[in-house]
Parts: structure tokens; C-alpha cells; sequence
């Protein structure tokens, strides 16, 4: 079920700066607006999924309360991002929200869900080995500001949670 009062849809290219801007609040090394419009461009195998509160159009911030970019290719989904704005923490979107991009993927006919995380992100971790991601590998200096090791996490179906 939805959690009150929001909604989730396929971004849209009038919320890349939205996007952007949730980006910025949230990772010390943030994607760029290239990055997204990228994403939102390649239909065949990205999904930008927003999670939004009512808005009207001259809400620079379109609503946005948090977001997830996929890709699948190949019966692989890789969860490239995945951001909750600040003010919306600690109230479940981010299990909300990784749970319906692992259904969508599964739908999709996903065999196997990715994702980096930084090592010292404990809540993250914490949230993607509750859904059922696993270590898979580390990538040595793979984030910047500071310089961090990634862990690589893997989840096999099926991804829906039990």
C-alpha cells in the first residue's frame, strides 16, 4: 500500500532539477543533471521512479519526497540510486520505495537485483540486507569525497520481500 497521501510515477524530464536538487541534499558525491537526463532519456532500460506529495506546478521541488533510478539489462536490475529527502526520514519510504522497485523489477522478469553502497552508510545497509541483499564483493575507492570502498550487494529471486 502507498503510504498517505503520495504518489509514485515514472519521472519525467520537467523534474530534473527537482531531482537534482533532492540529489544534492542527500550524497556528498551527487549525481549531476546530465545523470539524470540520461536516465530519463534511455526508456529501453532505465526507470526514474519519483515519489511525490501533492503539488502544484510552481513547486520547484515538483513535490518530490524520494527516488530510485534502475536499469535492467540482461534479467539484472541494478539500483543505481536510490535518495529520501531529509524531512522524510525514519517513517519507512525507503523500504517503501526499494520494495516496489524490486517488485517492478521482478514484473519485469529480473532474476538478480544490484546495488553499491558505501561501507560506512549503516542505515543503508542496514535497510538493503533487511530486503534480502547479500555482500557480493567489494570495489575499492569507488566513492569519492571522502574515499570510500563500496560493498556490492546482491539479491537472487525472487526480489518480492516474504
Amino acid at each position: 500500500m502507498i503510504p498517505a497521501g503520495l504518489v509514485l510515477e515514472e519521472a519525467r524530464e520537467s523534474d530534473v532539477e527537482a531531482l537534482v536538487a533532492l540529489e544534492r541534499r542527500c550524497h556528498t558525491h551527487p549525481w549531476t543533471l546530465r545523470h539524470f537526463a540520461d536516465a530519463l532519456a534511455d526508456r529501453r532500460t532505465m526507470r526514474v521512479f519519483a515519489l511525490r506529495r501533492p503539488h502544484d506546478e510552481s513547486d520547484a521541488g515538483r513535490g518530490l519526497v524520494a527516488f530510485a533510478v534502475v536499469q535492467v539489462v540482461a534479467g539484472e536490475m541494478h539500483l543505481h540510486n536510490l535518495a529520501v529527502d531529509l524531512p522524510s526520514r525514519r517513517q519507512g519510504l525507503g523500504r517503501w520505495l526499494l520494495r516496489e522497485t524490486l517488485a517492478w523489477g521482478e514484473a519485469a522478469g529480473v532474476e538478480e537485483a544490484f546495488l553499491e553502497v558505501r561501507q560506512s552508510n549503516w542505515a543503508a545497509l542496514a535497510l538493503y540486507r533487511e530486503a534480502g541483499f547479500e555482500a557480493a564483493s567489494v570495489r575499492r575507492g569507488y566513492y569519492e569525497r571522502p574515499r570510500e570502498d563500496a560493498l556490492v550487494l546482491r539479491r537472487r529471486r525472487p526480489l518480492r520481500n516474504p
